[in-house]
């Protein structure tokens, strides 16, 4: 429902904020939470749903990322935090995978919150706060109901960070008109901005508007890519990517549809002016995948991003265990064309691999029947893993892998070979989630062409997130289960199916290992 996203997702107008910013000093930096720090695995750890792997916060309430940068070796993650009302907080990484957090960097004020944005690195010093300064955009949300743009800075790579004295640096009295993302336009040297207009006015249709500036501080509207259906378009940005195999680039602005609730790549032409789309591509299959944004600067040309694992239907009321919200694994993309469409493949950052603890089990050439399970036996089990599989099908009308299987409980991947379909169910998950409440994500995923399908699945405390056939699908939901249920399986229903090979990892943060 719309009504209850735009509550949920913003809680606009509630309780008492902050004082105004001027300049905030972050004080001491303090590292992410560990999630198996000092906690044996017969003893049931007081945090039992706080990601191992995947960035949450210590405390308190997160949603979007926003302002991500690569600079002079760090990677930033601001993000939205404050359940009731918004600003930035900051966390920082050297490997994707181990975070420190520092704290809040553009706070609330009495009268506004800081809505999500994006931010650059302006190495050539055009808004004259300085070289290589870290320059964020930002919706100011205030508490009258109308929302517009404006600049917050560091000059000493996020480590303290200034409100602009002359904000909103593109004024506005309309609701509905947020999260900017600032870039860089290599061919005529100066910067370009989308921005999400939620819902049109008597002047601008609903869509993502472009703006042109010299100076980052003084924007040009340019057009606007309508949305046409009305689906109510958030969280944008806008870049340029390879495509494979080819001397070809496209543009690619991933969108937040409010009415889908999940995100979409929308690839297209750009040419400083306006954007033409070409194809469409929902980005993942699951229930808690938003809000999507791509690392600017960062040292590889492979589409880095992270996304927020959460749904607004149900995101304010699911488990609270004094933190909420974590990020998806970093991901890359590839772009090509197969059959003269454009597609793209997401993969887990290359970083995942560092997390590897110990190899759990390989198998290769095993029969998968509904007696017969190749894990049994095995190693195979636990709250944090990698499994990367492949599978025949054969004759099994359906095959899949459960995983955090315990009394009562199992979150459950299935092909259904008949259909090629690929279902994830989460009815019997454990806590919040049941039959008849989001529990159950479908796509459609056809065979590769000897036959088999390839699922590459990531098991954290509380998430789920399957990449089939190299990424071609994607699926990223939560789950709750109990500490007790770690066990692992394959099965196959009416037919026998062949488990061609399966390779499984223990996966801890390098910290903990």
């Amino acid at each position: 429902m719309k009504e209850s996203s735009e509550l949920s997702r913003r809680r606009m107008i509630q309780t008492v904020g902050a004082g105004l910013l001027s300049t905030v000093a972050l004080g001491s930096a303090s590292s992410s939470v560990s999630a198996t720090e000092s906690v044996s695995e017969d003893v049931e750890d007081p945090h039992p749903w706080r990601p191992e792997y995947h960035f949450s916060p210590s405390e308190g309430w997160m949603n979007d990322p926003n302002g991500l940068v690569y600079h002079e070796g760090i990677f930033h993650l601001f993000y939205q935090a404050g359940a009731d009302r918004r600003r930035w907080d900051h966390a920082t990484s050297t490997d994707l995978i181990n975070w420190t957090e520092h704290g809040t960097k553009v706070p609330d004020t009495e009268s506004m919150q800081a809505f999500s944005g994006g931010a650059v690195i302006d190495t050539e010093n055009t808004a004259g706060f300085g070289e290589d300064a870290l320059v964020a955009m930002y919706t100011g949300h205030h508490d009258e109901g109308f929302e517009d743009q404006r600049i917050a800075y560091s000059t000493d790579n996020g480590e303290t960070v200034h409100n602009y004295a002359k904000n909103p640096v593109i004024e506005s009295d309309e609701d509905n008109f947020r999260d900017p993302k600032p870039f860089w336009y290599e061919p005529d040297e100066s910067w370009r901005m989308v921005v999400g207009r939620v819902e049109g006015t008597e002047d601008r249709p609903a869509g993502i508007e472009i703006y042109s500036s010299e100076n980052l501080l003084d924007w040009t509207y340019e057009s606007t890519y309508v949305d046409e259906g009305d689906n109510g378009w958030e969280c944008p940005s806008l870049f340029e990517h390879p495509v494979e195999g080819t001397d070809e680039t496209k543009w690619i602005i991933p969108i937040s549809p409010i009415e889908l609730r999940s995100v979409e790549y929308h690839i297209g032409d750009f040419d400083g002016t306006e954007f033409i789309v070409e194809e469409i591509i929902r980005a993942d299959y699951g229930y808690d995948f938003y809000a999507t944004q791509r690392w600017g600067n960062a040292p590889d040309d492979d589409g880095l991003n992270i996304t927020w694992m959460g749904n607004w239907e149900y995101a304010m009321d699911a488990p609270d265990p004094g933190w909420q919200g974590a990020m998806t694994i970093p991901r890359t993309i590839t772009l090509r064309k197969e059959n003269g469409s454009l597609e793209v493949l997401q993969h887990p950052a290359k970083e995942i691999t560092k997390t590897r603890q110990e190899t759990l089990a390989k198998l290769c050439s095993e029969r998968i029947t509904p007696g017969r399970d190749p894990l049994e036996g095995t190693n195979v089990e636990g709250r944090t893993l990698e499994i990367d599989a492949t599978i025949d099908p054969q004759s099994a009308e359906k095959v899949g892998l459960r995983v955090r299987e315990g009394e009562d409980q199992q979150s459950v991947v299935t092909y259904d070979a008949g259909e090629e379909e690929l279902r994830f169910n989460r009815s019997n998950s454990g806590e919040f989630f049941e039959d008849g409440f989001y529990d159950e994500t479908t796509t459609s995923l056809e065979r590769r062409d000897d036959g088999t399908i390839k699922l590459h699945v990531l098991v954290d405390r509380s998430s789920v997130e399957i990449f089939a056939n190299d990424g071609q699908k994607t699926m990223t939901n939560l789950i709750y289960p109990d500490w007790e249920s770690t066990e692992v399986s394959l099965f196959s229903e009416n037919g026998s199916a062949q488990l061609e090979h399966l390779v499984a990892y223990d996966l801890c943060t390098t910290d903990n290992v």
